[in-house]
């Protein structure tokens, strides 16, 4: 009897690919060292900006962030300026699930942004709601299956951080992707593919990324490492489950590495005079020809008529005020480090030159110094707390795979985002769809 190929992808969001090697050196990762030894091994370079959207959605369409235009958990233009919250109903492309090259075979997702609200099919998802919501699954007793089995998934939006100390937060942070990995598994065999989504890595590097730089004698001790651990023992516990017809994917959409601050740069524009405050320090928009995009583009945004609802900037002189502004961006001076803040100021078509171009910020800022980043809008800036962190993202990370497709203590090609949604497609015997924007790493 021949069984077909499945597949079980965990996404580690956050991994610092120079941690990993570190310890797994040192014997204290056993579940990522096994990846290495007895599979394949590269790394993974984030497209454009490194942020979670963008990743997460080249996994679950097979299309390149420049395509999918999922460039932050925000829309990054709104008409009233108010970015709102992107659900599956601004998806340009179908999950995984929903293509013709899957007919057939059955998925289960937890956890992953872009999946909510809930689109019915034949499998299994426990979606990443960013609001609090009493329906984020499917079938909607799927996840009262689970708890009869004792295990009980939680969305980050319930373990948010607000403040709360270390030794409440953590234990939470551990548990949710414990609860994740164990989900993952008790489906796995009615499924042909799995995909979870842990983020412990992510969100306690954020926090507690200072931890780390208290010497590397302390670092046993640190919330970042019961983190990195915690992710071991699902891996570990997947990893039990491969075998001559059974994949496991693991990598990160970004890397991660430290902190100093965040700086307005609508307080830079406004110097400039791009931008105009009014009453309070909002901005006045009748007198602002610029502004900041959503948190995480790393992007400036232009007032343009048409497009907003109190554009400034006509169409004619689109092309004039961002040239202008690109070279007063490339002068401003970081009087911390005193070096310019930007290393580039890149137009959006060279960043993500694709179908969904026009959903990206005007202007991608390359910080010359990655420890002190843009702020973003500051409405979600606030609400999520983004002056109170220690550590941010990094383009570079990792992936690897041990199965039958992939030889034994390889080193693989520096891979992008999309190439993970390809090498899905090939472990499970499908070829690749000629509109997808990767390439199988098999």
């Amino acid at each position: 009897m021949t069984h077909r190929q499945r597949v079980v992808v965990v996404i580690t969001e956050g991994a610092a690919p120079e941690l990993l090697d570190r310890w797994c050196a040192e014997g204290l990762l056993p579940g990522f060292a096994r990846l290495r030894s007895e599979g394949t091994w590269g790394a993974l370079r984030a497209e454009g900006t490194p942020y979670e959207p963008p990743g997460l959605l080249s996994l679950l369409t097979g299309a390149r962030a420049a395509d999918h235009g999922f460039f932050s958990y925000w829309t990054c233009h709104d008409p009233s300026y108010t970015p709102r919250v992107l659900t599956s109903g601004d998806r340009r492309h179908p999950l995984l699930w929903q293509q013709e090259v899957f007919a057939g075979l059955r998925f289960a997702s937890i956890g992953v942004f872009g999946t909510h609200p809930p689109e019915p099919f034949d499998g299994s998802l426990i979606t990443y709601p960013m609001y609090a919501t009493l329906h984020a699954c499917h079938p909607r007793e799927l996840q009262r299956e689970l708890a009869r089995q004792g295990i009980r998934p939680v969305h980050d939006v319930s373990v948010f951080w607000t403040g709360q100390p270390r030794d409440e937060l953590l234990p939470a942070l551990l548990e949710a992707d414990v609860q994740r990995g164990r989900a993952a598994l008790a489906l796995l065999d009615r499924s042909d593919a799995v995909i979870v989504n842990l983020t412990s890595i992510d969100r306690c590097s954020h926090i507690y990324w200072q931890e780390l730089e208290k010497g590397r004698e302390h670092e046993r001790d640190s919330a970042v490492f019961a983190a990195y651990r915690t992710c071991d023992r699902v891996l570990r516990d997947a990893l039990e489950r491969a075998d001559d017809r059974t994949t496991v994917l693991a990598f990160s959409e970004i890397g991660f590495g430290p902190l100093r601050t965040y700086f307005s740069v609508n307080d830079e524009m406004a110097a400039a005079g791009f931008l105009t405050a009014g009453e309070g320090g909002a901005v006045d928009w009748t007198r602002t020809h610029a502004f900041e995009a959503v948190q995480g583009t790393h992007g400036v945004n232009i007032n343009v008529r048409g497009r907003y609802r109190d554009g400034q900037v006509s169409a004619r002189d689109y092309a004039k005020v961002r040239a202008e502004l690109t070279g007063m961006l490339l002068e401003r001076v970081n009087p911390r480090t005193g070096r310019p803040f930007f290393s580039a100021v890149r137009p959006r078509e060279e960043v993500y030159p694709g179908t969904a171009v026009e959903a990206a910020p005007d202007l991608i800022l390359e910080p010359a110094d990655w420890r002190y980043l843009p702020l973003g809008d500051t409405r979600w800036a606030s609400h999520v707390h983004r002056h109170w962190q220690s550590g941010w993202h990094r383009s570079d990370s990792y992936w690897a795979a041990l199965g039958p497709l992939f030889p034994a203590g390889t080193a693989g090609r520096t891979a992008a985002p999309a190439d993970m949604a390809a090498t899905l497609c090939r472990t499970l015997g499908r070829d690749t769809p000629s509109d997808w924007g990767g390439t199988p790493l098999t």
